[in-house]
Formats: structure tokens, C-alpha cells, sequence
């Protein structure tokens, strides 16, 4: 048990700047994580936000999926950042959060590409 709890603790920062709003920029449901796992062929029941997480990363890193996971994130982020576009230009009156949501999102993007590159061996 100790084994996994130092796993999940591997990526707990990201799971907690990915679960923040203020942070990510962004608020991912439950049942986007749920797709996200099924795209990599791993089923996870509805629970808690976290608990989907840090089980997705470590079912991820143990199926070795774990550049796969970070780039359906990614995707994720993206597909999000253009819809605040979107928004932005549908309602002039959000630009200032807007903005703010979509910057915040591309520094978890950046963060997500830093782990990418993270070494394997750690």
C-alpha cells in the first residue's frame, strides 16, 4: 500500500493544479475524466474528481500511457481555451476573466509538457 501512495503522490501537484479552477483555469467533470480514461482503454468507476484522477494517473503510469494521458489533458485544455475564445468574442463584457482563464490554462498546458520531458526514471 505504501508503493501506491508514493505513486499517487508522484503527480499530486498536477492533480491538485488540475482540479483547481484557480490554478488550471478550467474545471474538468467527472465524466470528462472518465472519457478521457476510456479513450485509453482504462474503466474507472464514478467517484470523487480526485480520486478519478490519481487513480487515471496511476493506472496510466502502470500501463505505461502515462505521455498518453498528458496529452489527452492537453486536448482537453485546448478544446477549453478555444471555447473561452469563443466566448470572448460572443460577449465582449468576460475579455478581463477570459483572459485570465485562458492564460491560467496555458500554463497548465505548459506544466503538463514540463512533465512530459519530466526524467522516466525518476
Amino acid at each position: 500500500m505504501k508503493r501506491k501512495n508514493q505513486e499517487v503522490n508522484k503527480y499530486q501537484y498536477l492533480i491538485n493544479q488540475l482540479l483547481t479552477l484557480f490554478f488550471s483555469g478550467v474545471y474538468i467533470t467527472s465524466q470528462e475524466m472518465i472519457d478521457l480514461a476510456a479513450n485509453l482503454g482504462i474503466e474507472l468507476p464514478s467517484k470523487s474528481r480526485e480520486l478519478i484522477l490519481k487513480n487515471l494517473f496511476l493506472e496510466a503510469e502502470q500501463r505505461g500511457q502515462l505521455e498518453s494521458l498528458l496529452d489527452g489533458l492537453i486536448m482537453l485544455l485546448q478544446e477549453r481555451i478555444q471555447q473561452y475564445n469563443a466566448l470572448n468574442r460572443d460577449y465582449a463584457g468576460i475579455q478581463e476573466i477570459a483572459s485570465v482563464w485562458i492564460h491560467k490554462a496555458n500554463t497548465m498546458i505548459r506544466l503538463l509538457h514540463q512533465q512530459k520531458r519530466a526524467n522516466p526514471y525518476e
